[in-house]
């Protein structure tokens, strides 16, 4: 069964990167200090994972939905270096809701961490990697995007995204993610 994802476009394509057009949605986020995307995914998952499993006021399951968001707040990144990590950063963790729902007609969570919030990403440059939210995989994607990026004189806003779409028990070498970066106005 496939996962309910953010409606987009493919603006255009260039071998293993894409810019995307998202629509808005509805996404439940939490922060979290954490010392790596990895550590992050997992204990924000637990916190949102709860809340969709009926973890909220009106004890309500929610549909699972993809993907799994992860933003970092301070992390420093060096373009001929991994990324480092400095202590005490922390990261945004977030679920898309499913469409169904709106900021009113949300569940009201027991967590007070859980906030909700509408997102608008607009237009993305995306490239797609397999594996583990390591800090290679993540370093390698922001470089070779940044590369393109720079290459085709977009200009970027905002901090970058990381994304996960599969279940943790699918083998890693399956697993589909992905590093977004937002790009400022729309492509020519």
């Amino acid at each position: 069964m496939a996962l309910e994802t953010p409606d987009y476009k493919v603006l255009r394509k260039s071998g293993n990167i894409e810019l995307r057009g998202y629509d808005d949605f509805i996404s439940a986020q939490v922060k979290v200090g954490s010392r790596d995307h990895r550590e992050a995914a997992e204990a924000g998952f637990r916190i949102l994972a709860a809340y969709i499993f009926g973890d909220n006021v009106s004890s309500h399951k929610i549909g699972m939905t993809a993907p799994v968001a992860i933003e970092g707040s301070s992390e420093r990144i060096e373009m001929t270096a991994p990324v480092t990590v400095e202590g005490g950063d922390e990261y945004t963790v977030s679920f898309v809701m499913p469409r169904r729902y709106d900021l009113d007609t949300l569940p009201k969570p027991n967590d007070s961490r859980i906030t909700f919030s509408k997102t608008h990403l607009g237009t993305v440059a995306v490239i797609r990697f397999s594996g583990f939210f390591s800090a290679s995989n993540i370093s390698k994607g922001i470089e070779e995007l940044r590369k393109w990026i720079r290459k085709e004189k977009l200009e970027t806003k905002g901090e970058y995204i990381v994304a996960g779409y599969d279940p943790p028990y699918k083998p890693w070498f399956l697993k589909r993610n992905e590093v977004l970066i937002r790009i400022v106005g729309e492509p020519d």
